[in-house]
């Protein structure tokens, strides 16, 4: 049923999509695909595997960050990914927290979105 799609797309509701369109692009590296400020929405895809994120300007009174889902973004080096965006200014919720031979840690977009890095280990 689902196995003739192109992949999957996630979207989020923000409260101001020229910040976040900065944040996903400049600080998390994601490459935008489309956005129509008039409209209030914008697509990022991830440079190595596709998939793909959307972003719709939302009043910021309906915004419920998060909702229980995380997106989560693999990385090679932990420490290094945490520092370079901590550097950035980016907020992180956790320090590195080790789970079912994966080591994590959670971070915030600019909306209160819960993002997390992970370490991935070469199989």
């Amino acid at each position: 049923m689902i196995n003739h799609g192109r992949g999957i797309l996630v979207w989020l509701g923000v409260s101001d999509l020229a910040k976040t369109c900065d944040f996903y692009a400049e600080t998390l590296g994601l490459e935008m695909m489309h956005m129509d400020m008039q409209s209030g929405w914008a697509e990022f895809i991830h440079p190595n595997c596709q998939t793909r994120i959307a972003f719709v300007e939302t009043d910021p009174d309906e915004i419920q960050p998060s909702g229980g889902a995380s997106l989560v973004f693999d990385v090679p080096d932990l420490e290094e990914s945490m520092k370079k965006l901590e550097k950035a200014g980016v907020p992180f919720l956790t320090g590195i927290i080790s789970m079912n031979g994966h080591s994590f840690a959670t971070f915030i977009d600019p909306d209160g979105n819960n993002l997390q890095l992970r370490e991935y280990q070469d199989e």
